[in-house]
């Protein structure tokens, strides 16, 4: 496939929490309490919304994106993903990095969040534009020469170097305002994937090593509204199949 096809093949932050803080006058204070707020996620037609915004996007964002809505991954992650942890043969990726930008530091790849190692299986629409954003980045390649910063990211600038993952919040933001949609939480992708593999009747340690939690615990907590409405579906469902006569 040459870079002329791929170009014309296509047609088209974290979450917040209110903390209140007692009186600091008193030498025993309680603790700060930080109030719980449910997760925030999309819902089927606003993930419609967005993805057909992205056909007019270019193929990098379009791919970033895509990436975010069908694994649930944190920035860092996807960001910090190289050619060599993506298999075409098997439609994964392996995720055991994640690029980090601290004042301090700079930007550079370190471990994920929880140092876990987590191989993810992905959909042939999410392999099929990886497949053209590589050929893609050859052809930014051959026009740098020997400009090309040769990183092995999947997404780099114009000259090969690595990306801050905070870019992704910005451009989301961009975006957002380009197509006239509400405000994109990076964030909220992940929530949804959650949400999305509960409802469907996933199991919690499937849910929680997809999305890269230190434990099951951690999912747990964080999705419990989704799990005791699942556990009322399923005492309904177990009614109606024995107890309730049919008609």
């Amino acid at each position: 496939m040459s870079c002329r096809e791929t170009t014309e093949g296509l047609c088209s932050t974290t979450r917040r929490l209110k903390q209140w803080f007692g009186e600091k006058v008193r030498a025993k204070a309680t603790p700060p309490r930080v109030e719980k707020h449910d997760p925030n996620y999309f819902q089927p037609e606003e993930i419609a919304a967005i993805l057909e915004a992205l056909e007019t996007e270019p193929l990098k964002w379009q791919l970033i994106t895509h990436l975010m809505i069908v694994t649930g991954c944190r920035r860092g992650e996807i960001m910090g993903l190289q050619w060599e942890k993506v298999d075409f043969e098997n439609n994964r990726v392996k995720i055991d990095k994640s690029l980090v930008s601290t004042k301090s530091k700079g930007t550079y790849l370190g471990n994920t969040k929880t140092s876990d190692i987590r191989y993810l299986t992905l959909p042939d629409e999410t392999m099929n534009l990886l497949r053209q954003h590589k050929v893609e980045q050859m052809c930014l390649q051959i026009a740098n020469g020997d400009r090309w910063q040769n990183t092995g990211f999947v997404f780099t600038t114009d000259d090969g170097s690595n990306m801050n993952p905070d870019s992704i919040t910005g451009w989301l933001c961009d975006f957002s305002r380009r197509h006239n949609l509400p405000h994109i939480n990076p964030h909220a992708f992940r929530h949804t994937v959650a949400s999305v593999l509960l409802a469907n009747g996933t199991d919690i340690v499937t849910v929680s090593k997809q999305l890269g939690h230190a434990s099951v615990n951690t999912t747990e907590n964080f999705y419990s509204h989704i799990i005791e409405e699942n556990k009322a579906k399923a005492s309904e469902c177990i009614a109606d199949v024995l107890l309730r006569k049919k008609a």
